[in-house]
C-alpha cells in the first residue's frame, strides 16, 4: 500500500522521466498496440516484436507508427535483457507517449511491459486502456465470455492480414476500433 515511498527520490531513466512529463497535458492520441512474445507468463516471457499505429481524430495514422523486429535467438539465449530489447521498450515508450493504448488483452501486454519497466528501474504504464475484447463483449452484450483474435475481426468484417506482423496486427486492432467506437457512443 506503502510502495510509493520507497520510490521518493529515487532516479529514474531520462526516457521514463520524459515518459513521464507528458502526462502533465492530455492527449487526444489512442495508440493500436500489438505485442508478439515467447509466450503468456509476464513474469517469465519476452517480447520478440511491437506493433504500434496511432489514431488521432478517426484516422489511422500509418506514417506515426513503430514496429520493431527483435532477435528472437538472442533473446532466448540470454537471461538478462539484451540492448535490443532496451533500447526497444525505449522506443515503444516514447512513441506512446500519453496516448490511451489500445489492444486485445490489452492488460497483458501492459504486464509484460511493466516486467521490462522494473528491470529497467522505471515505473509502471499509466496510459488510459481500451481492449477490444471488452469493447465487443459490450457490444453484443456478453460480458463473461473470451474472443479471440480472429473472430473479433471477423464480426467487424475486418480482414486478418495476409502477412503476420506485430504492425499489421497493430493496423488491424486500430480498424476494429474504429469501428467499435461509433457502437458505443466513444469520441
Amino acid at each position: 500500500m506503502l510502495d510509493w515511498l520507497k520510490n521518493i527520490g529515487k532516479d529514474y531513466p531520462d526516457f521514463w522521466k520524459d515518459y513521464v512529463f507528458k502526462f502533465e497535458h492530455p492527449s487526444h492520441r489512442k495508440v493500436a498496440l500489438y505485442l508478439e512474445t515467447t509466450g503468456i507468463n509476464p513474469s517469465k516471457d519476452r517480447i520478440i516484436s511491437i506493433g504500434a499505429v496511432a489514431i488521432e481524430n478517426g484516422q489511422i495514422l500509418l506514417e506515426d507508427s513503430l514496429e520493431i523486429e527483435l532477435d528472437k535467438k538472442e533473446i532466448l539465449e540470454n537471461k538478462d535483457l539484451t540492448y535490443s530489447e532496451i533500447k526497444a521498450i525505449e522506443s515503444l515508450i516514447n512513441f506512446i507517449g500519453n496516448a490511451t493504448l489500445i489492444g486485445h488483452r490489452i492488460h497483458y501486454d501492459i504486464e509484460i511491459l511493466n516486467e521490462y519497466l522494473h528491470k529497467l528501474q522505471s515505473g509502471r504504464i499509466k496510459n488510459d486502456l481500451l481492449d477490444i475484447e471488452v469493447m465487443h463483449g459490450k457490444i453484443i452484450d456478453q460480458l463473461n465470455k473470451q474472443y479471440p483474435f480472429l473472430e473479433i475481426l471477423n464480426s467487424y468484417k475486418v480482414d486478418a492480414p495476409d502477412i503476420t506482423t506485430s504492425a499489421n496486427y497493430a493496423f488491424s486492432i486500430a480498424m476494429v476500433y474504429l469501428k467499435m467506437k461509433n457502437r458505443l457512443g466513444l469520441k
